[in-house]
């Protein structure tokens, strides 16, 4: 994308684009149904177009066409497996499989868009006037009370987001504070940083989600730490304003915390472990079993332990009913290794990962490398593992794991190149912020889910991995060239 017209377009298109997203979210909030929204077809048609177009315009084509291709066979074998085996749900099977495209499709293509200065700070606009948007949006549905709450009234407030969407609103939250800061510490305003920092802190105190909560911590303290590290590394003023503004909002967030939604909803769910742990032991004692010593197999070898296993388990697990009534009492007895711990049995992440598990054990070897339909969650296709990386792993097997970890690694691997040729010249505020942000988004793909496989949220990871390949790009380039350092 060489010259100055084309540029320029894709400065306005990159910018509009990442603007678009909290309008996109909100229009799905309004025109929500069980079948495709507005919103959504408006999304397939960007991932159609938005491909086509950076084909067109791009001056290395033949890498673009290679990673096409190679998405699109392990795609095709995926559902030709399915296929094979015998398809449940196709059409739900294979929007599912693109959403999870998305990010290494788009992050490519943007890669490939953001090639100057310009265009990085064009891609820069449209994440903070999303972050805006973000907070007016807010704003108004606290003000017209027509807003979604994130777990139930006082338990956390979403604003217009569909209940599918509240664990991915929050890591947009997460990410739009990481930007916002940075952006707001790179012009030296004082009042700028204010009203982002202590902004993203009220946003994340009043949503309710894990994920928002502890990010103020993990933000705030990272930029802090960064502000000492940087007066020592490079000689620069410390910026005393930011670090006590950081410093005090964390302390702030830390000492309010009982009177926090995310307080009130750890509470509700302590009560309810609270209220139940101990029954299982309890119950045996009463029958003169201490069941303390004895192994997961011994416990299942002993018909009296075994049977009042069975009825707590349907009692715990039951919310679930498919999870025994597809593989048995006695499977999932094992799977769970006889446990206990009723945190954990009521936990609905953890009986969703059991049982795509137990799916995963069923699978021939060709199924174990390519993956099972998303289908397969449920005698219906009713359940969905909330944990990306799970997903990944068993929707797309081994080899589309380790095609999607390699995918990432890349980047990864990129980071630890720069700092090793040169980490006082990759120590700056840009690099240190991107860092932040990719290892957020990461680990929330984890801890919260519906980050790598929802389209409005994979957006923005897909954003961060190709600034950091530009910022990668200039810093290895200047290392070539012997430079002995880079002005972030």
């Amino acid at each position: 994308m060489k010259n100055d017209k084309t540029e320029k377009l894709t400065r306005t298109v990159l910018t509009a684009l990442f603007a678009l997203q909290p309008c996109l979210d909100a229009l799905a909030y309004w025109t929500r149904n069980d079948r495709v929204t507005p919103a959504g077809i408006i999304r397939l048609g960007i991932m159609v177009l938005l491909p086509l177009a950076v084909l067109i315009l791009t001056d290395r084509k033949k890498a673009f066409l290679t990673f096409l291709a190679a998405v699109g066979l392990f795609s095709t074998l995926h559902v030709l497996n399915c296929l094979r085996v015998g398809y449940i749900r196709p059409v739900y099977d294979i929007r599912y499989m693109a959403s999870v495209v998305q990010m290494p499709l788009f992050a490519v293509c943007f890669l490939l868009c953001i090639r100057s200065d310009r265009t990085k700070e064009a891609a820069y606009r449209g994440v903070v006037l999303a972050a805006g948007l973000t907070v007016i949006f807010l704003i108004i549905a606290r003000l017209t009370k027509t807003g979604n709450v994130t777990y139930g009234e006082g338990l956390g407030y979403s604003g217009w987001v569909i209940d599918e969407n509240r664990n991915a609103n929050s890591t947009n939250l997460v990410i739009f504070a990481c930007f916002c800061i940075f952006l707001a510490l790179r012009t030296g305003k004082n009042w700028l940083t204010t009203v982002a920092a202590a902004g993203a802190d009220a946003v994340f105190l009043t949503n309710g989600t894990k994920g928002c909560y502890f990010s103020i911590f993990v933000i705030f303290l990272s930029f802090a730490l960064f502000l000492i590290l940087e007066k020592r590394l490079t000689k620069k003023e410390l910026n005393r304003f930011a670090l006590i503004l950081l410093l005090g909002l964390s302390i702030f967030s830390a000492a309010i915390y009982p009177l926090t939604p995310r307080y009130k909803v750890t509470e509700e769910q302590r009560k309810t472990a609270r209220g139940t742990q101990g029954e299982i032991e309890a119950t045996l004692l009463e029958k003169g079993i201490d069941i303390t010593g004895m192994s997961a197999q011994e416990r299942f070898d002993n018909p009296e332990v075994k049977e009042v296993f069975t009825f707590y388990y349907w009692k715990y697990l039951g919310v679930k009913p498919d999870l025994i009534d597809r593989f048995g009492m006695d499977r999932v007895l094992m799977q769970y290794r006889m446990s206990t711990d009723v945190a954990r049995l009521i936990d609905a992440r953890i009986m969703e990962r059991n049982y795509a598990d137990m799916v995963f054990q069923d699978c021939d070897a060709l199924t174990r490398i390519v993956g099972f339909e998303a289908s397969e969650m449920g005698f219906d296709g009713i359940y969905d593992l909330e944990n990306d990386w799970h997903a990944v792993f068993y929707y797309y097997g081994y080899l589309g794991f380790l095609l999607y970890i390699g995918f990432v690694g890349y980047f990864l691997l990129r980071i630890f190149r720069c700092c090793r040729r040169d980490f006082r010249g990759c120590f700056c505020l840009e690099n240190v912020s991107l860092a932040l942000a990719l290892v957020l988004v990461l680990g929330l793909a984890h801890f919260s889910g519906a980050t790598l496989r929802r389209p409005n949220v994979s957006i923005w990871l897909s954003l961060i991995l190709a600034l950091i390949y530009y910022v990668t790009e200039v810093l290895l380039h200047a290392a070539d060239d012997h430079h002995p350092g880079l002005e972030c």
